[in-house]
C-alpha cells in the first residue's frame, strides 16, 4: 500500500471496516481489544518491524498501543513513517505512541507528530472509563548524576502533564500509563529487577534533580487507586532479557511490560540479549458494559496462526 494516496486509503481502509462489520463484528458490541506491543523492530531492517507482525491485520484491534522503539531507526528515513502508516493507520486515531529512545535517535521528531497528529507525551479518553496517559520517556533521566540542562521547557510541560493528571483524576475507572523505559524498578521484587532491557534505580523527570519519579509521582499514583481509579503502567522497553513482566504493588497498582526481539539471529546475539524464549505480546479486553479491563500474555507465534 506504499505510495496509495491518502484519499485511496482512507476509501480502503473505510471499505474494510465496513466489510468486517458485515461479517459480524458490530460496533455496538460491549467489548474492545487492544493490542500493546513493546520493542517491536526487525533486528535484520533497521526501518521495518518484526515480519511477522507485517502480516497482521492491525484494523481488526479498537486500539494499537506502541511501546516504542517501533523500528531501530524510525526517523533516519522518512519514507518508515510512510511504510508504518501503511500498516497501522495513524489518520484512524487510535494508535497511541510512547516514544523509544531508537524512534527519536536521529532527531526528526516533527515526522512522528505530523503522521500521527499527536504531541510526544499527552493525554486521552477512552470509552468505558479509562484514561490513557502516554509518556516520552526519552526525556527523564535514567542516572544518578543530576539532569543536562537541555530540553528543560519539555520536561517541565510532561512533569505539569502528569501532575495535572494524577492530581485531578476521578471519574476514570483505569488510569493507564504507556512508557517505554522502566519505571519504578526499586519496588519489584528481585526476581523482576532486570525484566527491561534496562533498569534505572533513579529516574529524574525535569532539569531539577530532586524531581524523581519515585518521589514526585509514585505518591500520586498510590493516591490515585485510593481513589478507586485502577492504576496500570504498561512498558515496552522489554524482550532482551524477559519477554514479559507482571506484578502488582501491594497498594494494588499493576506493572506490565512485554517485548519482542526473535527477529534477532541467535548467532549474532550480542552479551546484552539474554533470552531467546518465545516472543509475546499483550492483549487486553475492554468490557465496556461492566468497565472492567482485563489482559493476557499471548505467545506471538501461535496467536498469529489463530488471527490471520
Amino acid at each position: 500500500m506504499l505510495g496509495v494516496r491518502y484519499s485511496e486509503r482512507l476509501f480502503i481502509f473505510l471499505l474494510a471496516v465496513l466489510v468486517g462489520f458485515g461479517c459480524g463484528k458490530d460496533a455496538s458490541e460491549p467489548s474492545r481489544t487492544y493490542l500493546f506491543l513493546g520493542h517491536p523492530y526487525d533486528w535484520n531492517n533497521g526501518y521495518r518491524i518484526d515480519p511477522r507482525l507485517e502480516t497482521l491485520d492491525f484494523a481488526r484491534f479498537d486500539q494499537v498501543w506502541l511501546g516504542g522503539d517501533v523500528c531501530s531507526r524510525t526517523t533516519e528515513r522518512q519514507e518508515t513513517m510512510e511504510y508504518l502508516d501503511s500498516l497501522l493507520y495513524f489518520y484512524n486515531g487510535h494508535v497511541q505512541w510512547t516514544l523509544g529512545n531508537h524512534d527519536v535517535m536521529y532527531g526528526n521528531l516533527e515526522w512522528i507528530k505530523e503522521k500521527t497528529g499527536r504531541n510526544s507525551f499527552y493525554t486521552t479518553g477512552l470509552e468505558g472509563g479509562i484514561t490513557l496517559l502516554v509518556l516520552n520517556t526519552n526525556l527523564f533521566w535514567m542516572y544518578p548524576a543530576g539532569p543536562p540542562q537541555e530540553q528543560c521547557r519539555e520536561r517541565q510541560a510532561q512533569m505539569d502533564l502528569m501532575l495535572s493528571v494524577l492530581d485531578t483524576i476521578r471519574e476514570s475507572s483505569y488510569l493507564v500509563i504507556l512508557h517505554h523505559h522502566a519505571l519504578l524498578t526499586a519496588l519489584k521484587p528481585d526476581s523482576l529487577r532486570e525484566s527491561f532491557n534496562i533498569n534505572p534505580e533513579t529516574v529524574t523527570i525535569s532539569c531539577d534533580p530532586s524531581d524523581l519519579f519515585d518521589s514526585r509521582i509514585y505518591p500520586r499514583l498510590v493516591a490515585a487507586q485510593q481513589r478507586n481509579v485502577q492504576v496500570i503502567l504498561v512498558g515496552g522497553d522489554i524482550g532482551m532479557k524477559a519477554k514479559k513482566m507482571e506484578y502488582r504493588l501491594p497498594e494494588g497498582i499493576w506493572l506490565l511490560g512485554s517485548g519482542i526481539t526473535n527477529s534477532l539471529k541467535r548467532e549474532n546475539a550480542p552479551e546484552y540479549v539474554t533470552t531467546f524464549d518465545p516472543d509475546q505480546v499483550l492483549l487486553f479486553h475492554h468490557d465496556l458494559k461492566n468497565r472492567e479491563l482485563s489482559w493476557e500474555f499471548v505467545v506471538l507465534n501461535d496467536w498469529l496462526e489463530t488471527v490471520r
